[in-house]
């Protein structure tokens, strides 16, 4: 009685111990529970491994079985042909064991072939098992972490003093608008340097367009040029000189 006592003790001792190092180590839970898995895997591979070996087994069997009835069946055909009826007998008894000995094949082979397709969707059950497991580990412990990384943080913040914290935000939120600040005069003054950039061009196209409207006004109001033999012409006869005029 006391040892049962004591070792129930132990054990529930044990348990306790077990269930909070667990708790600590989730990712060695989900190992653990991957490797059982993996083991049972390999177990039911073994096991079906066997089963597809005898199913394979039994086909080729039947399968002689079935060429040797036929060859059975037609011997005792050519006997009875030949009046050998005591040959005859013989393979038609032959012919009859190799009937039972299919019929028993076949009916082994079918519940061998059924066992072998229970083996393969265990198989592929237990597989597909296991990469569910393997991502819901992956899943579970990121969770995990970032759930303790808040944990670690909420705590952090819980330990600052409040005038602290207010500090620090204040600090934080004054090089903020420092930095905005200096951003904004550089935009302005980048903005103010391209338009007076621009509005120079504008007065420079201005500049170059009211010349030339004017270059345009004095051409079409001066008077057309008189060709240079007219003029000699005029000033000949002017002069007396009717030759120079005639020609």
């Amino acid at each position: 009685m006391f040892f049962k006592r004591f070792f129930s003790l132990v054990g529930g001792k044990m348990s306790r111990w077990l269930k909070s190092r667990e708790a600590r180590d989730p990712e060695a839970v989900y190992e653990a529970a991957i490797a059982e898995r993996v083991r049972r895997y390999q177990q039911l591979k073994t096991a079906a491994a066997g089963v597809i070996y005898m199913r394979n087994k039994l086909e080729r069997e039947l399968k002689a079985k079935s060429a040797e009835l036929g060859e059975v069946a037609e011997q005792a055909a050519q006997a009875a042909d030949m009046n050998e009826d005591g040959i005859a007998l013989v393979l038609i008894r032959r012919k009859h064991e190799l009937d039972a000995e299919c019929a028993r094949l076949r009916d082994e082979l079918a519940e061998l072939t059924r066992e072998a397709e229970d083996a393969k969707k265990n198989l592929l059950g237990f597989k597909g098992e296991i990469e569910k497991l393997k991502v819901e580990k992956v899943r579970m412990v990121a969770r995990l972490r970032n759930a303790q990384a808040r944990v670690r943080i909420q705590r952090a913040l819980e330990e600052l003093s409040y005038d602290e914290d207010v500090r620090a935000l204040e600090e934080v939120r004054e090089s903020i608008q420092q930095t905005l600040s200096q951003a904004g005069v550089s935009r302005e003054l980048q903005g103010a340097e391209l338009a007076d950039k621009l509005e120079e061009i504008r007065r420079a196209n201005a500049e170059s367009k009211a010349r030339a409207e004017l270059e345009e006004l004095k051409r079409r109001r001066r008077p057309p040029l008189v060709p240079m033999d007219a003029f000699a012409a005029k000033t000949s006869a002017s002069n007396g000189n009717p030759s120079l005029a005639e020609g």
